[in-house]
């Protein structure tokens, strides 16, 4: 990875660079910051000339960021949406509760509590989901579910394992957008690839996938 500057309606604005084997550039967001994955060998002039064509879509995205949450006392955090306050109540317990638009956090570990707090509650949504799923729309044995933390993508099928995971950060967002992933993971079991079959199998079964699609490609992992 390399990092650059450039000058974007009279700002400087650090973007980073990433070579791979690719056949495209692709740009992004993450963290308030411009993010290039280029092939090897691209000049640096032909990413700024991409970074330029786009510019106002990009520093849109960097004005409008905002971290799902600050781990701190009286910091904040979204969950499905809903932004809550942290509010710390050190009893040496990991265990967190919601009252009143309020987090209440109760070991001095705010991070790692609130992590198993947030693992419990979207392991939760989505076993109940797939469930329901599984019952109306997919004739599929249950997978196993995991949550992890990634930082380039929102779920993954290992359909010859029977298995799905989900990124933690998804329990940030609307859980219509939550249930895309969730039908995207599972339309993998029947077609293991991003063709035109498998959009029309997760279309069959979502038919505003594309609205739930295009805002989830608006959000930050």
């Amino acid at each position: 990875m390399k990092s650059y500057q450039i000058v974007l309606n009279q700002q400087i604005i650090d973007y980073d660079v990433y070579f791979k084997q690719m056949k495209s550039i692709r740009m992004r967001v993450k963290d308030g910051r411009i993010v290039v994955s280029a092939p090897y060998l691209t000049p640096i002039s032909f990413i700024e000339d991409n970074i330029q064509k786009y510019q106002h879509q990009l520093l849109k995205q960097i004005e409008i960021f905002e971290p799902y949450a600050q781990y701190q006392n009286h910091g904040y955090i979204y969950i499905y949406n809903h932004k809550y306050e942290i509010l710390l109540r050190n009893v040496e317990q990991k265990k967190c509760q919601i009252h009143d638009q309020k987090l209440y956090v109760y070991h001095q570990n705010i991070q790692s509590c609130i992590d198993i707090y947030l693992k419990k509650i979207l392991l939760d949504y989505i076993e109940e989901k797939v469930i329901a799923y599984l019952a109306h729309d997919f004739d599929l044995d249950m997978p196993h579910i995991e949550i992890k933390k990634y930082k380039g993508r929102w779920g993954s099928c290992y359909y010859r394992e029977n298995k799905i995971t989900f990124n933690l950060s998804l329990v940030h967002l609307e859980k219509e957008l939550i249930d895309y992933v969730i039908v995207h993971e599972l339309a993998h079991f029947l077609q293991p690839n991003h063709s035109s079959q498998f959009y029309l199998e997760i279309e069959k079964r979502m038919p505003d996938y594309k609205s739930r699609l295009k805002s989830l490609k608006e959000k930050h992992v």
